[in-house]
């Protein structure tokens, strides 16, 4: 191989990258999609469904119910920090014509304690013009009994 033609290869390889990013259209189900939305919902401390877990997490009830050593405080704090996870199943309710702009949903669950509780998340992802995804998450809705 010459030099010009390994210099074309060489050259070729990182404007492949670059194209084969912004060929892609966003996905619902996809790694990066998943990522965002469980950072989204997990930066956000006053959602309903992690102040549901906590309120009825036992760690939780014992903290206030108890005056405990410095050291069971922290073990009980950490066990109630909230653990999020997405279900498997990720649907695509509906998509722009483009597209480029997707409505989600998917069941969500949260750990806090010994307490679990779960409940449908809505979520957008949007592909703008230059190829980088964004998602906004629906706040969780309950409906009082």
């Amino acid at each position: 191989m010459t030099f010009r033609e390994l210099s074309q290869v060489v050259w070729s390889v990182p404007l492949l990258i670059v194209v084969s990013g912004f060929g892609g259209k966003p996905e619902c189900d996809s790694f990066e999609t998943r990522s965002a939305v469980l950072r989204r919902v997990s930066d956000d401390h006053n959602n309903a469904l992690a102040s549901y877990a906590a309120r009825t997490s036992s760690a939780a009830r014992s903290d206030a119910n108890d005056a405990k050593a410095d050291a069971e405080k922290a073990l009980n704090s950490e066990r109630a920090k909230p653990l999020y996870q997405l279900g498997e199943k990720i649907v695509t309710r509906s998509a722009s014509s483009d597209k480029r702009t997707l409505t989600c949903s998917g069941s969500m669950s949260v750990t806090v304690g010994d307490t679990k509780a779960s409940k449908e998340v809505n979520f957008t992802v949007q592909q703008a013009s230059h190829g980088k995804i964004s998602v906004s998450v629906a706040p969780f809705q309950f409906q009082a009994p």
